[in-house]
């Protein structure tokens, strides 16, 4: 710049001393009228130059403000989804996505009053707050039917909607704290079809959300959704355990009553009967000896048949090898011999194929429980189990023409008995996604009925303008109707 002022002064100087010797003007005035425009150029040349300097440095900071939010961003994205994931506990992920909601909100923001909320569907399907941020007692005891106003917009629409505030709404306005605000944000908690709430943010500035932050609000209510329900399917895995033992153990708890009244009091009693039998031997009583080995014979082929018939029950080898209908016609051939109990099976021609081989199994163990309940309570002739078609679905019913029973009064105290038959029977039911029906009345018989559907049978796919209300810790699945 120095350069370009000496050769601009140089210049001027050699074109005053020309001017100065033509036309006889002072070369004082020259000069003075020279110093000035040299000024006003170097003065002119320093403001642009500050001027442009200082567009470039507010350039920068825009650029690095930019960027430091854009890294704020992403740094609050990767600690909710490592604390989403490393926690099976929802309310600890609940706390999280509200923590690192309000963090993202206050980047780049004003000091503005924030409060936020997470409603959660509970067994009594309304909206109860779960985890909150700036709401006073009063607030965070409310209970809201979400069939209104925002929050009825928010669910079925199942998308994030925005607001200028709570002032006119039917359900939001019971929000003590959230009176005074100015921009309202409600972003469903959803994954697929299943809604388990609603994430609530709100802001005493006006248009407090920015399209960068309701992306980052957004991105973490998903990430919270998914740890409802991770936590909702690590507690049906605990449970289903849970269960498991509890069935495996009544099953040692019936194979050793059934070993107890059945082969152990045989084999006693032919232990007995062989004791006997030495001392008719030693007594020289040989006559009697005949028919004595006669009654051990009937009574040792009467405990191999009962064995046989338990290990049969334990686990039917011709049901993995062959399928369910001969592994019923095996069952029906040892009712017969062991409890002189006629079981006629009947099925309409390849329905046995429209049931999938993993539920065979299952819907083998309810018909034996259902035949064994018969057996045991019905005092029936005999019993008939059908294989029908109906429609979409495979029909199975088994039905007895015993004693009978009032279903009403044997389910209110179904629990205090302390059985599992029936707990079974629904449990296996709904492990096939099949409908269990129970119908009896006294003196009338009993059938018992289980739909499910076809093997091929194309899944109904949830509608997506109605999301399923789901609720914190109740599975989702096929329900099983009793009568």
């Amino acid at each position: 710049m120095l350069r370009m002022i000496m050769i601009l002064a140089v210049t001027l100087g050699a074109f005053i001393a020309g001017l100065a010797m033509g036309s006889g003007i002072t070369s004082g005035m020259l000069v003075g009228g020279a110093v000035l425009l040299i000024t006003a150029a170097v003065l002119g040349f320093l403001s642009r130059r500050t001027t442009f300097v200082q567009q470039s440095a507010a350039r920068q900071a825009q650029v690095e403000s930019v960027l430091q939010s854009a890294h704020d961003r992403a740094r609050a994205l990767a600690e909710i989804t490592n604390a989403l994931g490393a926690s099976l506990d929802y309310e600890k992920a609940l706390n999280t996505a509200l923590d690192i909601g309000l963090l993202g909100l206050r980047v780049g923001a004003s000091e503005a009053r924030l409060t936020s909320a997470v409603l959660l569907f509970e067994d009594d399907d309304k909206l109860h707050v779960a985890s909150s941020r700036g709401l006073p007692p009063r607030d965070q005891a409310l209970v809201l039917a979400g069939e209104e106003g925002l929050l009825a917009q928010t669910l079925q629409r199942a998308e994030p909607v925005f607001a200028d505030g709570t002032g006119n709404d039917e359900e939001l306005i019971y929000f003590v704290a959230m009176h005074s605000a100015r921009s309202v944000m409600l972003i469903p908690l959803r994954v697929g079809f299943e809604t388990y709430g609603i994430l609530i943010f709100s802001s005493t500035r006006t248009n407090a959300f920015s399209p960068e932050q309701a992306s980052l609000l957004t991105a973490i209510s998903t990430q919270a959704a998914m740890a409802i329900q991770n936590a909702i399917l690590y507690t049906n895995l605990r449970q289903e355990r849970d269960r498991l033992i509890e069935v495996e153990e009544e099953a040692r708890k019936k194979l050793a009553r059934d070993l107890h009244d059945g082969p152990t009091q045989q084999v006693s009693l032919i232990a007995m009967r062989l004791d006997y039998c030495r001392q008719l031997v030693k007594k020289g009583k040989a006559e009697d000896l005949s028919a004595e080995l006669h009654q051990i014979e009937t009574t040792a082929r009467e405990t191999i048949k009962n064995l046989r018939h338990m290990l049969f029950t334990l686990r039917p080898l011709v049901l993995e090898s062959q399928g369910i209908l001969p592994a019923l016609e095996q069952f029906s051939q040892k009712m017969l011999e062991t409890h002189n109990l006629p079981l006629h099976i009947s099925a309409e021609e390849g329905v046995a194929e429209l049931i999938e081989p993993h539920r065979q199994g299952p819907l083998f163990y309810i018909i034996e429980e259902a035949v064994g309940n018969a057996r045991k309570y019905a005092q029936t002739s005999h019993i008939d189990v059908r294989f029908l078609r109906q429609g979409r679905h495979v029909l199975v019913e088994v039905q007895d023409y015993g004693a009978g029973f009032d279903v009403a009064s044997v389910n209110g105290n179904y629990e205090a008995r302390g059985s599992l038959g029936m707990v079974n029977m629904r449990e296996r039911a709904q492990a096939i996604d099949a409908q269990l029906r129970l119908e009896s009345a006294p003196g009338k018989g009993t059938k018992v009925s289980i739909l499910l559907a076809m093997r091929y049978a194309a899944p109904n796919a949830a509608p997506k303008s109605k999301p399923t209300k789901t609720s914190l810790g109740r599975p989702s699945g096929a329900a099983v109707h009793t009568n």
